[in-house]
């Protein structure tokens, strides 16, 4: 393993470092890490094209670089000579658990590198194994520079949807949640087999899907129209470049979604304190407990979409909604987010349309009507106007 080159983006304030290495080496590197992977595209499978890389790379061929993200958490030396950065740098990348390494682009070479050395033995297996790799390494790249880094790379081709981008960046993510808020935040993984039982527990599926919404202001994150996927995609990008820009006044989005989530756990305690258990209404109505309300995926993206639309346009409202919304679930009153009226306004969408979609809308447009509004709005209100 040798390092080849490091620049320094000053873009996104990160280093990129190109290191040339051996499959066994890259393939120990990512060994482990199958989680990181799973969040990515699945592989594609019956492809001709990843049919024809995996016999090339039989033959020897040379691939793209590898683009690989490492958390290391090690202040890495500007000075000295290149010769002792680079023995500095093997050393740590060596010692990296591979739960801290994160592939960027190229996940569907991975796994033909891995399908191509599990059906070779001997001196067929040996001669695989060292076969040199280049692969591109940002350590300690932020996860709103990664964002951009992923969006950027992907801009105009068809490898990653940007619902799949914003996927791959949500582990980091999930970790940053999880450092900063400790035991107020659990974020339920597909392995853990258990679902949301009080107040703070998320899946993370909820987690990405509501980061994408927040970022796009809209809570229908899957679009089937291309050109408006793409529109999607290019002002993500924009917006994610504006705010990597050095500013005092504005936080990165990403740094946006973590506070976004800070409110949501202070939410989600008063829901939960004011909507104990579920219940009867005066009228017969069924009110849900506040565990089952945020176990909705529509109110999650609803709910961060509207955040994040007034986040941007309507901030100094926002602030003041979110105070009156917390002192609204403190009140006397049986059901403040007029829960009950939502449900059946939900109940009347017409079954020929997408009523996850028409759900997912009333919920946006619903507490953006209260957000912008300084909380002055009632819910019941919200809920018509919506």
């Amino acid at each position: 393993m040798k390092v080849i080159s490091r620049l320094t983006d000053r873009r996104i304030n990160a280093q990129s470092i190109l290191v040339e290495m051996t499959v066994n080496e890259y393939m120990e590197l990512v060994d482990g890490a199958e989680s990181n992977l799973d969040i990515q595209r699945q592989v594609i499978k019956g492809f001709k094209p990843y049919d024809r890389l995996r016999e090339d790379l039989k033959r020897g061929c040379i691939i793209p670089p590898l683009v690989l993200g490492l958390k290391m958490n090690e202040m890495l030396s500007e000075a000295g000579t290149d010769a002792v950065f680079a023995e500095q740098f093997i050393q740590l990348i060596g010692n990296i658990d591979s739960e801290n390494v994160f592939i960027i682009d190229g996940l569907q070479r991975t796994n033909a590198i891995k399908q191509v050395r599990d059906n070779l033995q001997d001196d067929e297996l040996a001669s695989f194994g060292n076969l040199i790799l280049r692969v591109e390494i940002w350590p300690d790249i932020s996860l709103a520079a990664l964002t951009y880094r992923m969006i950027l790379l992907n801009a105009g081709q068809k490898p990653m949807s940007l619902k799949h981008q914003l996927e791959v960046v949500s582990r980091p993510l999930c970790i940053s949640l999880e450092s900063t808020y400790g035991d107020k935040i659990k974020i339920i993984r597909q392995k853990d087999a258990t679902r949301r039982s009080r107040y703070g527990h998320y899946s993370f599926a909820v987690i990405a899907q509501s980061f994408q919404a927040f970022v796009q202001k809209s809570p229908n994150i899957d679009v089937r129209n291309e050109v408006i996927a793409e529109l999607n995609q290019i002002d993500v990008l924009a917006n994610y470049g504006d705010s990597l820009e050095q500013s005092n006044t504005k936080k990165d989005l990403t740094t946006q979604y973590i506070d976004y989530i800070g409110f949501l756990l202070k939410f989600d305690k008063a829901l939960c304190n004011r909507y104990a258990e579920k219940k009867i209404a005066e009228d017969g109505s069924k009110v849900p407990s506040g565990v089952s309300i945020l176990a909705r995926d529509s109110f999650h993206l609803g709910i961060a979409a509207a955040y994040g639309w007034c986040l941007e346009y309507k901030p100094t409202a926002l602030e003041t909604a979110k105070e009156k919304l917390i002192e609204l679930l403190s009140s006397s009153k049986e059901d403040p987010l007029e829960i009950v009226r939502h449900d059946k306004i939900q109940s009347g969408f017409s079954r020929k349309d997408n009523i996850g979609e028409q759900t997912r809308k009333l919920v946006f447009d619903g507490f953006k009507e209260y957000f912008r509004s300084e909380g002055l709005t009632d819910f019941s209100t919200c809920w018509i106007q919506a």
